[in-house]
Formats: C-alpha cells, structure tokens, sequence
C-alpha cells in the first residue's frame, strides 16, 4: 500500500470511529488496517492517533493530516466519478442508504426497474434506520427522511412527508368514524416508538395556531410495516406517514380518519449524495429514477 492509500485509509479510520468499522467497510482485517496506519506514522514520522484498549484520538499532527487525507480521498473520488462520467455504459456497483421502510416500499421498485434496464449494474442497498456516514461508509447515494445538515452533501427533495391517521373500515364500522378532534378521545392508537420514545402526542395545525393532542395509545412499534399492519388488523387508529399507507388508501383498505385535519408534518424525504463536480452516471440514473418515480405516487406533494 503507498502513502496516498494509507492516507485514505487514515481518513476512513478518521469518519468510521475505530479501526474495527473501517476495516470492516473495508472487508478486510482490522490489524491489516491498524499496521497500515502505524507504518503511515513510520513513514511521516508523526504521531497521528492516541490509542487506548476503547478509544482513538488524534493528535493535533493527525487532525492536520487528516483535513489533507480527506482532500485527497475527495479528490480521488472526483477522479473515479470524472472517468464514469466518460464511459459510454452503466456498469459497476452502485451502493444505495435507505431508510427501512421508504426503501422497502418505494426505492425497491426503482431498483428493479434500473436492474431490468442496465443489466451491467450492480446493487448493493443497505436498509437502516441508522444516521448512515454517507462518505465515509462509501455509499454513492443516501434516501433519508431528515433536513440536510451536512454541507459535503447534494441534497433533492423528492417530496413533503405529511403524517395521516388511517383505520380500517372494519374497526371504523365497529367503532364509529370520529368527525372531530374530540371524537378522538374515545378510539385507541397505534403509534411509532423510536429511540426518541413513543408519539403518544402530537400537533395539528388550526388556522393560525398549532395545538397539541394526546392520544389513547393501544400499540407502540418501532417498524413501519407493523404500523401499517395493525391498522390493516383493525386494532385502532395509526397515526403513520403517507407514503407507508398510499397504496392501502388507493384501493380502500384503510380509510383516512378526520382528512380535513393537517398534522405537523415529519421532515421531506431526500435524496443525498456527496458534493462532486462529476457525479457518477450510475448516481445520476438512480437520482433521475427516483425523482420519476415519486411522482407517479399518489403520496407526492411538490
């Protein structure tokens, strides 16, 4: 391995917090990637990290080193994307973040369409509800449903994410079709549960003013499909985003409870990828096929 190599892997080590995450971004050996970085302090002749038996730090050498690591890594990105960019095809690997549910519901079908389309393709899609490091994990691409925070990333809004209460019409007929905020009160709720805890209230918007509700929870999960799936069951009230539920509204499965009643909405749902003058060709397929795809939906707000 030469000195550039190192200094990516340097810059890796850096973003994925231990020798352990990068050397499994990696699929290699942890002790490959720890010799290489102490033959990188040989070479330099510079201390770069403090290591303890459950930490890394860096030395104020390795924070000057790392910012030209990092430079040099986002170089060597703009290189691979330039030489993409030229190529006639679509080939490689394209390596795809998601959240869990959005991607099972809606980025799966895009990539079958692209598989179908671009045969030279490869997919690698991660589902996870995790904050992914979409630089330092190597993804090309990243749907999330949060406001952009990093500036090293491109961010497209694909679309606004409303929150909506669904039942089905079994537990509507059974328990009767609230027709106000205060019929609320008596019917019981399916809500998500986080790590940020359960959504045992919530906010609605009422002309000017937004006004807090508390809702009779029944169920807590922390999985979208389960919160589809109660309402399915009729087991109350979910309260869930409009993408999880679009299909079931379209062919009358669920109905929306109170749909008059605008709840405060989750964050829009996005489309990342790292800030590159070349963005890839096989990045700028999948962007383009999502943007056509949500669209199409009938959750799409623009």
């Amino acid at each position: 391995m030469d000195k550039a190599s190192r200094l990516v892997l340097f810059a890796d080590v850096i973003d994925s917090g231990s020798f352990s995450a990068a050397a499994k971004h990696r699929s290699v050996n942890r002790s490959l990637v720890s010799k290489q970085i102490a033959n990188l302090e040989e070479e330099l002749e510079v201390r770069l990290l403090h290591r303890t038996t459950r930490s890394l730090s860096m030395t104020d050498a390795g924070h000057a080193v790392f910012e030209h690591a990092r430079s040099l890594r986002h170089q060597l990105l703009e290189t691979d994307a330039l030489v993409d960019s030229i190529r006639e095809g679509v080939s490689g690997e394209l390596r795809i973040s998601s959240t869990t549910h959005f991607g099972r519901l809606h980025v799966m079908p895009v990539i079958k369409s692209i598989v179908n389309e671009f045969p030279g393709l490869n997919i690698d899609l991660r589902l996870e509800d995790r904050y992914v490091d979409i630089v330092g994990e190597r993804f090309d691409v990243a749907v999330r449903v949060t406001e952009p925070v990093d500036s090293s990333l491109v961010a497209r809004k694909l679309t606004d994410n409303p929150l909506i209460m669904v039942a089905s019409p079994d537990y509507l007929q059974q328990h009767g079709t609230p027709e106000s905020m205060d019929d609320l009160a008596r019917h019981r709720f399916v809500v998500y549960a986080g790590q940020n805890g359960a959504m045992s209230s919530w906010a609605y918007h009422q002309g000017s003013e937004i006004i807090n509700f508390d809702m009779n929870v029944k169920i807590k999960v922390n999985d979208g499909y389960a919160l589809l799936r109660t309402a399915l069951d009729g087991l109350g009230i979910s309260v869930t985003a409009q993408f999880v539920a679009c299909n079931e509204l379209v062919d009358g499965r669920l109905i929306q409870v109170l749909p008059k009643v605008k709840l405060e909405a989750f964050s829009p749902i996005y489309v990342m990828y790292p800030s590159r003058r070349h963005v890839p060709k096989k990045t700028r397929l999948f962007i383009d096929y999502m943007v056509n795809y949500v669209r199409k939906q009938s959750f799409y707000i623009p």
